[in-house]
């Protein structure tokens, strides 16, 4: 288990796969997290069946279930994928399922602690997302965040019948630790 601030990551469990289908089922969501299971229950809940945990060295996925730390509610889902050791990166998937929490900052925080896990717990140099050009939001609040964008894939992801460019957005442990916001918002209480 991982905490922020608002927080908790936790390993999924079988309890959370209704939360995760319903996420999934919404068209929106499932366009903008890019790490989505499945619509079906049944192959839900057989993805979190084999969900590794964050200690697994061999691990090349790892996923969460995201949990308002106030109350425990389930309220999003997160993914650290990718995974190479060998050149010390990963790649982040973060999504907040219901809309009402979307804008309370959850996202901050949960962006914090994948960015803690992938520099910290794994010791990697690099962390990269990737983000569709119709996820306004989304490139937004990383780029606010301090992510750069390091390159387009032109017409990469196909939604609602038309092409769309993906962003490829990346943050150095460097650069992530001279960030401002990091010790203020971790500071909070």
């Amino acid at each position: 288990m991982f905490e922020g601030r608002k927080i908790i990551l936790t390993k999924p469990v079988m309890e959370d796969a209704a939360y995760f289908q319903k996420w999934f089922m919404n068209k929106e969501f499932r366009h903008y997290y890019d790490s989505y299971m499945s619509v079906s229950l049944d192959m839900i809940e057989e993805e979190i069946k084999k969900v590794k945990d964050v200690t697994d060295p061999g691990a090349e996925k790892v996923d969460f279930t995201v949990k308002n730390k106030r109350n425990g509610e389930v309220i999003g889902i997160a993914s650290i994928k990718d995974i190479d050791r060998q050149n010390g990166h990963a790649e982040i998937a973060l999504g907040i399922g219901d809309e009402e929490n979307r804008l309370a900052g959850f996202g901050v925080d949960l962006m914090i602690v994948l960015l803690d896990i992938v520099f910290y717990h794994f010791g990697f140099e690099k962390c990269y997302t990737k983000i569709n050009d119709n996820n306004a939001l989304g490139l937004k609040s990383a780029l606010n965040f301090g992510f750069t964008a390091e390159g387009k894939l032109k017409n990469h992801t196909f939604i609602d019948g038309s092409y769309v460019d993906q962003w490829i957005l990346a943050i150095s442990k460097d650069e992530y630790e001279a960030l401002a916001i990091v010790p203020k918002w971790k500071a909070r209480s």
